[in-house]
């Protein structure tokens, strides 16, 4: 500090470079910059209520932006009209914050980077505009690049809707049955016995289990709840992640749809920057995050690694195993013919439409297998219920005789 006290504080940051240049402008002399790790770490993050700026709000920020910029308005008088509209607390905030540093001299790209809230993909755009004068243009394709991201993220959370509904419904209706239903039966049956007739196996196992839910239901909410807890910290962990993301693209049919949404999206946010003049492997290191799966995230570092080392990226990428050989193919030949950037586009393009064929296929298969298992789940019930009266029923028939 400028009084020459030394202080230890916690920050959240998204780089160290970018915490150094907050902590600085604040007049703070920077000593050392530790990052915090271990469970404190994965806690803090979990009850951390982080700000978030959503994808449709920022794509309107910037539709909004790269109109002001192209009327010819300066950037500062663009921001202060944005920032007038903007009624998310965190986005206004950071976009005041964004405007003094560029008012102190940062440029808009480093600004922007600085906040922690954006994508990395946003800054080294809006860096590749600010290098090449064509800010608008630059911010045009971030624009055609959201929307399509964004369009397939919808085409894959609506058809997942309907299979979530239903099982969450199956889950409501076996647990009224299991909770409500069973017990009520089981007094009602040995009542009707008077205490004598033995149920059958299926109908104790249930009683047992419906009375074991009942007699235990706190602690078996705690026990999820502990869990559910448990495994937000462990997936916050780098090693939880990479387990997670290796184990999603195992899974038969739902696996390879997320290996080709991570391909379409590294292709695809390559594409991007690499029409805006960034080199090769800075545009790889960026991308590394933008698969959105900590296998293809390490996978692309090596490539951008070996790629620096001077190996060409069809060949890295192919010895990751994780593309598929169209993939690897187009990239051999936009590299070899100077194409790289439309082999890219088409890559994505291709794979965008085969995810919206999968997904069709999956839900297709998903709905019947759904109402399978709630028919067997719920006939299983309904068997272990009925089966001892039609028993003492058929018991009381021959005794009449």
């Amino acid at each position: 500090m400028t009084t020459g006290e030394i202080v230890e504080r916690v920050y959240t940051a998204e780089t160290e470079s970018a915490l150094r240049r907050e902590l600085e402008r604040k007049d703070f002399h920077v000593l050392e910059v530790k990052k915090a790790g271990g469970a404190a770490s994965a806690v803090t993050s979990l009850i951390r209520i982080r700000s978030r700026v959503g994808q449709k709000e920022f794509l309107l920020f910037n539709q909004e932006f790269m109109a002001l910029i192209r009327a010819g308005l300066p950037i500062i008088s663009s921001l202060d009209i944005l920032i007038e509209r903007r009624k998310n607390v965190a986005f206004r905030r950071a976009l005041m914050d964004i405007r003094e540093r560029i008012k102190s001299g940062e440029s808009l790209s480093t600004a922007f980077e600085a906040q922690g809230l954006f994508p990395k993909i946003y800054a080294s755009s809006l860096a590749s505009g600010e290098r090449s004068g064509e800010i608008a243009t630059m911010l045009k394709r971030y624009i055609t690049y959201s929307r399509t991201v964004l369009a397939i993220r919808k085409k894959v959370v609506g058809a997942m809707i309907y299979p979530i509904i239903l099982f969450a419904l199956s889950f409501v209706l076996i647990g009224i049955l299991v909770y409500f239903v069973i017990p009520t039966f089981a007094s009602f049956f040995t009542g009707l016995s008077g205490g004598k007739a033995e149920l059958p196996f299926l109908t104790r196992a249930l009683v047992w289990f419906s009375n074991f839910v009942r007699n235990y239901i706190v602690i078996i909410g705690a026990g999820a709840v502990g869990g559910i807890v448990l495994y937000r910290i462990w997936i916050r962990t780098t090693s939880g992640r990479y387990a997670m993301d290796a184990f999603k693209l195992k899974i038969p049919m739902a696996g390879e749809i997320l290996r080709s949404y991570a391909i379409s999206r590294f292709t695809r946010t390559l594409s991007t920057l690499t029409a805006g003049g960034i080199p090769l492997v800075t545009a790889l290191e960026i991308t590394a995050t933008a698969a959105g799966n900590a296998v293809f995230e390490k996978a692309i570092v090596g490539v951008s690694q070996r790629v620096k080392e001077g190996e060409s990226m069809w060949e890295s990428i192919e010895k990751t195993h994780l593309f598929n050989d169209m993939t690897v193919e187009m990239l051999k030949v936009g590299e070899s013919t100077g194409a790289l950037e439309e082999m890219l586009t088409n890559v994505s393009d291709f794979l965008d439409e085969e995810i919206d064929q999968r997904i069709s296929t999956l839900v297709s298969l998903v709905e019947p297998l759904m109402l399978v298992f709630m028919a067997i789940v719920v006939g299983t019930i309904l068997l272990a219920i009925y089966y001892p009266l039609l028993k003492l029923y058929s018991g009381s028939q021959i005794g009449a005789v």
